[in-house]
Order: C-alpha cells, then structure tokens, then sequence
C-alpha cells in the first residue's frame, strides 16, 4: 500500500509540473503576442492621427497664402525664380512671392514645403549650394569674402512687425510652410553670420499681394521650357 501511495504521489507531482510547465509555456507565449498587438494598434492609431491630421490642417485645397521670399548670394542679391511651373499649388509667378493654393494632398498640411517650391521652380538647396536656373550655382566653395560660408534659411514674421523667427542651416526642403503672410530668406552667408531681412521689394509685393491674385487655374507640369 505504501508502495501504492508512493507511485500516486509522484504522479500527482509530475501532473503538477507539467501543468505549472503549461501555464508558464502560455505565459511566455502570451506576452509577446500581447506586446506585438499593443505595437500595431499603436502605429495605426499613428497612421490614422497623421492623415487626419494632414486632411484637416492648413494649408487645405482651396486656400491661397503668400510668403515673401529673397535669394542672397554674400549680401548680393540674386534674381527672383522665373519658372512657370506650377505642378501642386506651390510655386512663384516671377514677383518675389511664394504662391501657396494646393491643388492637392501631397502639398497640404504638413507637406506644404519649400522644397515643393524648389521643385517646382528646378532649384534645390542644401549644405553646399543654393542652385537655380536663374542665378547659377552659389557654392559655399567660394566663400564671402576671405570668410568661410554657409548656406542659410531664415523664416520672418513679417506682421504686425518684421521679426527673425528661426533659422535653419539643413534640411532645407522640409522647412514647412506655416502660414499666410511670411517671409524667407535663402542665403549664402559667412557661417558666423545668419540671413540679412528680406529685401525691402519682396515686402512691398507681400503688401500688395491678394488671396485672389494671380492664381493658377489648374496645374503646370514642370518640363523643360519652364524656364524659358
């Protein structure tokens, strides 16, 4: 009978463990798939809070915003972009004013860019160079004088009064567009220094400017005789 009650217990432990085996298994299992689920809900909350986001933030379809722009090349300034293109609703029309009316979702909210300008306009700007078909190729190679340079991007708060807001020295084609009314300076200066203000004509075209003026009907895609 001992011998009996023995070989019962044993079995009764080994149930034992295998069963606290078991749940620790399921627990081990358990967690991980519990963690990846709360990771995926999370990224697609992420996912649906930026598209709402960007469909509801300005600028939206429909509105129109100017901002002030200036290219100077050490003090120098250079000419105004030229180009006709107009693929997304943000762009120039030769006057010293960016055009900001997107004609679509890449150019609204959040992906309302300068570097949907330069796109438009064939110009790309970075750590090296501003580049432009009219003003050629401002190299930092060169300096400003017997000063070592940088390439520059300052935004202006330009109401009630000009204020220097930020400036940026990277990045440049992500630099948002944050509202009706601004002004942007694109300088190569000595690295000491940041961008003059805006030049006293480009404000003037701001003042001057309308929600309605010059307002492309529908979209120009960029090729070849843009610039022409």
């Amino acid at each position: 009978m001992a011998n009996a009650d023995s070989s019962k217990k044993v079995q009764r432990a080994a149930r034992a463990a295998a069963a606290s085996q078991g749940k620790g298994e399921r627990r081990e299992m358990g967690f991980p798939l519990v963690m990846a689920a709360v990771i995926v809900l999370g990224l697609g909350l992420v996912f649906v809070a930026r598209n709402s986001r960007d469909a509801t933030s300005a600028p939206r379809i429909g509105d129109h915003w100017h901002a002030a722009y200036t290219i100077y090349d050490c003090g120098e300034e250079v000419p105004n972009f030229m180009g006709l293109a107009d693929p997304d609703g943000i762009h120039s029309h030769q006057d010293g004013l960016i055009h900001i009316h997107p004609f679509n979702s890449s150019a609204t909210g959040s992906d309302a860019q300068l570097g949907v300008l330069f796109e438009a306009m064939e110009a790309t700007v970075s750590r090296d160079a501003i580049v432009t078909p009219e003003g050629g190729t401002i190299s930092v190679e060169d300096g400003c004088g017997d000063e070592p340079a940088v390439i520059k991007i300052a935004r202006y708060q330009v109401d009630p009064t000009l204020q220097l807001i930020s400036v940026f020295d990277n990045d440049f084609h992500s630099i948002p567009l944050l509202g009706d009314r601004e002004a942007f300076v694109i300088a190569k200066v000595p690295a000491s220094e940041n961008p003059p203000e805006p030049s006293a004509a480009s404000l003037e075209q701001l003042d001057a400017s309308t929600g309605s003026d010059l307002i492309s009907t529908g979209a120009v895609p960029i090729d070849a005789s843009a610039n022409q």
